[in-house]
């Protein structure tokens, strides 16, 4: 649910060249999503890690269409889930994910969260802005889960999975039960009681989550609204920059098609 770089542990997951190869993805589009699993540590085979990934992707993967990413390694990390910024000798991006056995729901939160990172093209850059992406992502975490138990019911990974299915989104749903309730019209005034605290630690889990439940009904009605995050990151963000800047930005780096959205989103949170 971070991003950043890691010390030892990490130098040694970078050095990786082994690891079960495999496509996540359903349809033609998602054949592009290049995912590769090192099972060590997780206490679960690759193949099946893969199909939990597959599914709890798969929601969020699919509103982006053409959309070619780099390839990504799934490896064990132990300090909370975090995608490096850092990539592999291959070129791969990797993700650490901080779950183990069959606790296939926390594997898909995880999952969803570090995709959504990828997807919106996650930059080491100024991080007075990025407790915004933390929101979105733990957004995709919400919105992939609730999706993916509707998909696991339908057509399981494997038959004898299907009953786990109510699972996943009881997972969201208790998750989003922990947090302040709040609408997306109350975004705007939770937005100016916690923004300094926001600009200076992008990882406040308690208010990412809060904005990320208000933010939910928005791309639960149109998941199209998905792919103007691709252009989140499209350009660098400067040190320092504000938030209303920031939206600016990603407003201008964004198609015609998603900028009244953007421009939707800027408003919720009172800005102009």
């Amino acid at each position: 649910m971070r991003l950043g770089t890691k010390s030892k542990s990490a130098a040694a997951a970078l050095s990786l060249l082994l690891g079960s190869s495999l496509v996540v993805g359903a349809c033609d589009h998602e054949e592009r999503l290049r995912v590769r699993v090192e099972a060590t540590g997780f206490n679960a085979s690759a193949s099946d890690i893969s199909k939990v990934l597959e599914y709890a992707g798969r929601p969020l993967w699919r509103n982006f269409k053409n959309y070619r990413v780099e390839p990504i390694m799934v490896i064990r990390g132990d300090n909370g889930p975090i995608t490096l910024y850092k990539r592999n000798l291959k070129g791969e991006i990797i993700v650490m994910l901080d779950t183990n056995s069959t606790l296939w729901a926390q594997y898909s939160y995880q999952w969803a969260h570090e995709l959504c990172h990828v997807l919106c093209g996650f930059r080491n850059d100024g991080h007075d802005n990025k407790w915004f992406e933390e929101t979105i992502c733990e957004l995709a975490s919400l919105y992939c889960m609730r999706a993916a138990s509707k998909d696991w019911a339908a057509n399981p990974p494997y038959p004898h999975w299907k009953s786990y299915a109510p699972h996943l989104k009881a997972y969201a749903d208790k998750t989003m039960g922990k947090y302040e309730q709040i609408k997306a019209e109350d975004l705007d005034v939770f937005y100016q009681k916690h923004r300094d605290e926001l600009r200076k630690s992008s990882t406040l889990r308690h208010h990412n989550g809060a904005m990320a439940a208000a933010l939910l009904p928005l791309f639960e009605k149109n998941p199209n609204n998905w792919e103007a995050l691709r252009y989140l990151n499209a350009t660098p963000a400067k040190k320092g920059l504000s938030f209303k800047d920031f939206l600016a930005k990603w407003h201008n780096d964004a198609p015609e098609k998603h900028r009244k959205f953007i421009t939707h989103i800027a408003q919720l949170y009172g800005v102009k």
